[in-house]
């Protein structure tokens, strides 16, 4: 290594620009699941990466990546020998920035993790609540004590947000993964996979999923103390007593985002567990699968030795189990729509009855739907002519969903209103080119909802656009 010194700005800014280097130490410590970093590993990875550098750059490199320049710049907090080997401890704050570059660095919240940051929050709210705390401002070991307990409960929101985002990036990556192992033609590397894959979200379950969602579970109850809404709530109290209101409703805020990243990874924790079952009964169909089929094979290979067998003995099929009753079930066929003559009759009948309502629409200028409230046929002749004229008055224009606009207009002129009065009245509508009034309407694959009563409906949204002429 070099024995050139530089300062900490420069120093960070080689790193930042060479942050693979950092990334690749950071992703080792967090496998081997320490603090540290051995010093051959380093100097192995740097001089991997420097080999695709020109001379300059390798010299700068040597020169910035340098152990002691690292500890002169205050990167590095230490360098320790254990074991017969040096071990480089990084400033945290250093790791902190590099994890940000990639969502797969973002620090790990496990169970012991969580419980520390709890304690910490808890002995500030004991400090508060003790009789020597002056609350004000102008005491500087209040001040202190209030800026320490923001920073705790922003730094647990940060963490909590980030394992969220990386959480979900590792359960879209595994679920893709086995969906890729299950298409293999190898059996061999279906299984592979499909373990790996069952060990590495189980590990994500127990580890970090699992303990988070049970932290920001407000019902939760701990042994050793408050949970942390407990906390927040006897803060928010403490404040109010001593009317606070500001930092009182802080905590309300801190509350709330919590309560928040919950339901979140509750999401995540529910889609975690449907693809294990998947997996692990995919797996154990394979597993059979695989078990009955070497018991076949061995079964065969019997009767090509010996040649008074001719086939396999049918004690096989008892004991095995996976085979009974096989013989029994139909080969299925194969479906051919294009010409299957149910298929052709159908489209016949429907091609007819469409053409029946086009010539009842046309003579009648209505389509004969039934109201909600009266099922007689003057009413309903009644009914539709209304909705027909309504929607005839209706000022065309372009619209992003149809439907809703119909609706309000048909809602504050229809007594009794109901969801069929405007199906009649899109029917109306869409039947009709002098009512499109050189629009043409065109159904999305959005999504929308209706509310009626105590149903609600479903539709995809309608859009209306004009056509130039």
């Amino acid at each position: 290594m070099s024995d050139q010194r530089l300062l900490t700005i420069p120093t960070f800014s080689i790193m930042l620009e060479h942050h693979t280097i950092m990334r690749d130490i950071i992703r080792e410590m967090d496998e081997t699941s320490e603090p540290y970093v051995y010093e051959a590993t380093f100097i192995a990875r740097l001089h991997r990466y420097i080999q695709g550098q020109n001379r300059d750059k390798r010299k700068q490199l040597r020169t910035a990546f340098s152990t002691d320049n690292l500890l002169a710049a205050h990167i590095l907090v230490d360098k320790d020998e254990f074991g017969g080997e040096s071990r480089l401890i990084f400033d945290r704050s250093v790791i902190g920035v590099f994890r940000l570059f990639d969502r797969s660095l973002f620090q790990d919240l496990t169970d012991v993790a969580l419980k520390l940051q709890l304690g910490g929050i808890r002995l500030l709210l004991a400090k508060l609540q003790s009789s020597a705390t002056l609350f004000s401002d102008i005491d500087l070991d209040f001040k202190e004590l209030i800026d320490e307990l923001f920073h705790r409960l922003s730094e647990l929101l940060n963490s909590i947000r980030l394992n969220l985002v990386k959480m979900q990036v590792i359960n879209q990556e595994l679920s893709e993964a086995s969906e890729l192992a299950a298409k293999s033609d190898n059996p061999k590397v279906f299984s592979v996979l499909q373990r790996e894959s069952i060990e590495k979200i189980s590990l994500l379950l127990s580890r970090h999923i699992l303990p988070t969602r049970q932290f920001l579970d407000e019902k939760s109850r701990l042994k050793d103390g408050r949970n942390l809404f407990e906390c927040l709530q006897s803060l928010r109290n403490q404040f109010d007593l001593h009317q606070d209101h500001q930092r009182s409703t802080a905590m309300l805020r801190y509350e709330v985002s919590f309560n928040s990243f919950h339901s979140q990874i509750s999401k995540v924790s529910q889609s975690v567990d449907q693809f294990l079952a998947r997996s692990k009964k995919r797996l154990k169909q394979f597993n059979a699968i695989e078990i009955a089929f070497g018991d076949l094979v061995k079964e065969l290979d019997a009767t090509k030795h010996n040649l008074k067998r001719s086939q396999i003995d049918g004690q096989f099929a008892r004991d095995n189990g996976a085979f009974l009753g096989l013989m029994q079930h139909a080969r299925p066929k194969v479906l051919r729509i294009s010409s299957s003559e149910a298929y052709l009759n159908n489209v016949v009948s429907d091609i007819e009855a469409r053409v029946t309502d086009q010539s009842l629409l046309k003579q009648h200028q209505y389509v004969d739907l039934a109201s909600s409230i009266d099922n007689s046929t003057e009413r309903r002749l009644e009914r539709a002519e209304r909705i027909y004229n309504l929607v005839k008055q209706m000022q065309m224009t372009e619209y992003k969903d149809l439907t809703i606009a119909l609706q309000r207009r048909l809602k504050s002129h229809l007594p009794d209103y109901h969801f069929v009065d405007l199906l009649e009245g899109l029917n109306f509508l869409v039947r009709s080119e002098s009512m499109l009034d050189g629009h043409t309407v065109k159904v999305t694959n959005f999504r929308n909802r209706l509310r009626q009563e105590d149903t609600v409906y479903l539709y995809r949204k309608i859009r209306t656009e004009r056509v130039d002429q």
